[in-house]
């Protein structure tokens, strides 16, 4: 093979080496700085998948204001055949020691210890505003927190069956055994009135 052959597949090659192992490098960085930043529109690639297979309808990024004139978001609201879920991203590059009925939750990070609000009842509040402010029955919504799926938790037992603490592996899951269960559906027309609703309702016009 003559040596300008060889020496162009050595560059080509080494090339190619260089940008895989690059990649590779990378590869945790740049995906730990896009959950962190841009957590609504990375969650929602999976729950835009959960609703599409599903056929439900999915208001993103929900924005509106309380009577006080207090605004409050919602990540997601989707809306199933059996119960509406009032789902919140969170991105948490560490350890969870979590108890639904805890204020606080104990946070694990770079081997340091530290407390942040429990997640699950500050979107409690905004399902029950939500709930307050469209006139649906807070018994029809479902109470979920999406965290990464590299963040470790301890084993989580929910005292109630409509508040869950969900990796996003395992949210297509929960949404299937949730629907699963045997009570009625939901009415369709009143389910597409309240998603339309929801939609000419939100402030933030859809955005991700």
């Amino acid at each position: 093979m003559p040596y300008r052959v060889e020496l162009t597949l050595f560059i080509v090659l080494a090339s190619v080496t260089f940008l895989a192992l690059l990649a590779w490098l990378l590869f945790d960085p740049i995906r730990h700085f896009l959950y962190k930043h841009k957590t609504i529109r990375m969650y929602y690639r999976v729950v835009k998948r959960v609703a599409y297979d599903n056929d439900f309808f999915l208001v993103n990024n929900f924005a509106n204001l309380t009577a006080d004139f207090e605004e409050y978001h919602i990540d997601h609201i989707l809306l199933g055949n059996k119960y509406i879920y009032c789902i919140r991203d969170r991105y948490y590059p560490g350890c969870l020691a979590a108890k639904e009925d805890n204020p606080s939750w104990i946070y694990f990070r770079k081997g340091k210890e530290g407390y942040i609000q429990n997640p699950l009842a500050m979107n409690r509040l905004r399902l029950q505003r939500l709930s307050l402010m469209s006139g649906i029955d807070e018994k029809l919504f479902i109470n979920i927190v999406l965290i990464n799926n590299d963040c470790y938790f301890t084993p989580f037992e929910s005292k109630s069956d409509d508040t869950f603490l969900s990796s996003l592996a395992d949210f297509p899951k929960l949404i299937e055994e949730l629907e699963s269960r045997d009570i009625d559906p939901l009415d369709e027309r009143a389910i597409a009135v309240a998603a339309r609703d929801f939609a000419q309702l939100n402030t933030n016009n859809g955005k991700r």
